[in-house]
């Protein structure tokens, strides 16, 4: 790979992972609206064939998760570097068992470098887990959601119209014959295994719903953790700087400065604010600060 290459992937990696951050913020807020609009109706009427939120969730998966998904995949699997590997993760904890147990203060330096490399690769192994998984969970919710509004309504019908033959046959006294009676008995057996599979459809969609949005927040949270060391990506940082309102919404009040004074603690004066020293950062980094702004975000 040519000087020209290596510089080309280094800029695309510094783009991608910041918009990676921005997307997940926002599909972590929209996803937050899905899941109060389906708790709604989970404790209210139930209505999910009119509720719309199937084309929500597909709206979504197709505008920002699947691209998250895809950012994540490239960014740290796609050219892991070999001690992120689960054996090479194993390697580094050897290593630094075996630095600790000397205690030599000649050593605390390649101890501080292990301490350091083995965070770095958690986070990366790490994010690259909980966003794939996110994603094979959001597309089972996905299908959840689509089968309670387009089948489940369906099962409580045909429950309602042999309620409704059965009301209907016992209160003029009608008299089945044999073959009657079997195919009613047959029918019965029919939409009892419907109604079976109606419940599993809603305890399926109530589960993969809770899961997603425990992922979101945990995986918001591991990608805190990154967001923080990435200081030398101005990219993430100028994108930041203008999402001070979505990153308050995931983090919390106070958090977007938070998150800014820890990127750059090791530069400046403890007079400077953490806005400050990312604007100074930006400003001799970027030259043209607009152009690098995510147009599509």
């Amino acid at each position: 790979m040519d000087r020209v290459q290596k510089q080309y992937i280094a800029r695309r990696r510094k783009e991608d992972l910041s918009f990676l951050v921005i997307r997940f913020l926002k599909a972590h807020m929209l996803f937050i609206e899905i899941y109060d609009e389906f708790k709604a109706l989970q404790n209210g009427s139930g209505d999910y064939q009119h509720s719309g939120l199937f084309d929500k969730i597909r709206n979504l998966e197709q505008k920002l998760v699947y691209d998250i998904k895809e950012k994540a995949h490239f960014l740290f699997r796609s050219e892991r570097p070999g001690n992120d590997a689960p054996e090479g993760i194993g390697s580094r904890f050897v290593d630094l068992e075996r630095v600790l147990l000397q205690s030599q203060d000649a050593e605390r330096t390649r101890a501080r470098e292990l301490f350091s490399e083995l965070r770095k690769s958690l986070v990366r192994k790490s994010i690259d887990s909980y966003i794939g998984t996110g994603f094979h969970l959001f597309m089972i919710l996905l299908e959840s959601v689509y089968q309670l509004e387009n089948y489940v309504p369906q099962y409580r019908s045909e429950l309602e119209y042999l309620e409704r033959i059965e009301y209907l046959t016992s209160r003029i006294g009608y008299q089945f014959d044999e073959e009657e009676e079997h195919e009613l008995d047959h029918i019965r057996q029919v939409v009892k295994l419907c109604q079976s599979i109606a419940v599993d459809t809603q305890d399926l969609a109530a589960i993969a719903l809770e899961r997603c949005m425990a992922l979101f927040r945990e995986t918001a949270e591991i990608l805190r953790h990154s967001i923080e060391e990435s200081a030398a990506n101005e990219v993430l940082v100028l994108n930041l700087l203008k999402e001070k309102s979505l990153v308050e919404q995931v983090y919390g009040t106070d958090s977007w400065e938070a998150i800014l004074a820890h990127m750059f603690r090791s530069v400046g004066g403890p007079e400077e604010s953490g806005r400050q020293k990312a604007e100074a950062f930006v400003r001799s980094a970027c030259g043209n600060i607009e152009g690098l702004s995510d147009q599509n975000l």
